[in-house]
């Protein structure tokens, strides 16, 4: 596995799928949420990779990367973004974020703009003032390392599957723990990500990327960030564009795998090199 440097640390990164730009292959970024790897976007990777080259990276703490030895900021694991983008020589990238991941990706093109081509935001927020943690999120998040993810999965599920999925597809949240079993997570990674969610705030800069083309993704049925977040994050970026997916929680990779990819791939296909005009805001529900 490839690394990049970033001031002291390493961090892993893999690329899938056309190592060329040519027969209109793009370049991916994704950056995955709380306690995950790279690893974790096994679900979407099939689907992305078969048109167009994806990176993935494992964030500080996770998979193959350094040991979060201290409390991160978003400004840290934004600069680890870029630096992976470096180190596979790639100039710019549509920029794809899912939950804490979508706040990194946010401060990558605020504070990075040049090396973003697209912004995609899943199942994420601005930031500020939210109303009280998720007691279930939180209780997980400072007893995995203690207990692990098997034990704490079952606390943790309805905060982030739809009702859907826990009642009538369990086979998927069960395929999901497994591949989290596997995932290797330092044992202060989730606090020290923590520390960055909770001083994540770029409401007063979202007005910069008015020219930047940007999709919203989000789940009506997520009880962790609640949809309204997401609404008002596509409200206070000009221009962006707000899918919305009915029946479905904060993990849509697996509540809504197949929506999810198509509306990935169309976005990255509207803001392509050489591209058409950006689509308009709207508030489509997929499904």
């Amino acid at each position: 596995m490839p690394y990049a440097t970033s001031g002291q640390a390493r961090i892993a990164y893999a690329t899938h799928g056309p190592e060329s730009s040519s027969d209109g292959a793009e370049t991916l970024l994704l950056i995955m949420g709380l306690g995950g790897s790279g690893a974790m976007w096994w679900r979407l990777l099939p689907h992305l990779a078969r048109e167009h080259r994806v990176i993935t990276l494992d964030n500080r703490g996770t998979g193959e990367s350094s040991a979060a030895t201290g409390p991160l900021t978003m400004g840290v694991m934004a600069n680890d973004a870029i630096a992976v983008l470096d180190a596979a020589g790639v100039a710019q990238a549509h920029v794809v974020g899912a939950s804490m991941g979508g706040m990194v990706a946010q401060h990558v093109a605020l504070d990075h703009r040049d090396r973003v081509r697209s912004l995609a935001l899943a199942c994420t927020t601005a930031g500020g003032p939210s109303g009280p943690p998720n007691l279930r999120l939180l209780a997980a998040t400072f007893l995995r390392p203690l207990v692990g993810p098997q034990r704490t999965s079952p606390l943790v599920a309805p905060a982030l599957y739809s009702d859907r999925t826990r009642h009538q597809r369990p086979a998927l949240m069960a395929q999901d723990l497994a591949r989290r079993l596997r995932d290797r997570v330092g044992l202060f990674t989730p606090w020290a990500q923590m520390a960055a969610i909770a001083r994540h705030d770029t409401r007063a800069r979202l007005g910069e990327l008015a020219d930047l083309g940007v999709l919203v993704l989000h789940g009506t049925e997520d009880r962790l960030v609640p949809v309204d977040r997401g609404r008002a994050l596509a409200r206070a970026i000009p221009g962006a564009r707000l899918v919305e997916f009915p029946d479905t929680g904060h993990i849509l990779s697996t509540d809504a795998e197949d929506e999810v990819a198509a509306a990935l791939l169309g976005h990255v296909a509207r803001h392509a090199r050489g591209g058409g005009r950006r689509a308009p805001r709207d508030r489509a529900a997929a499904g």
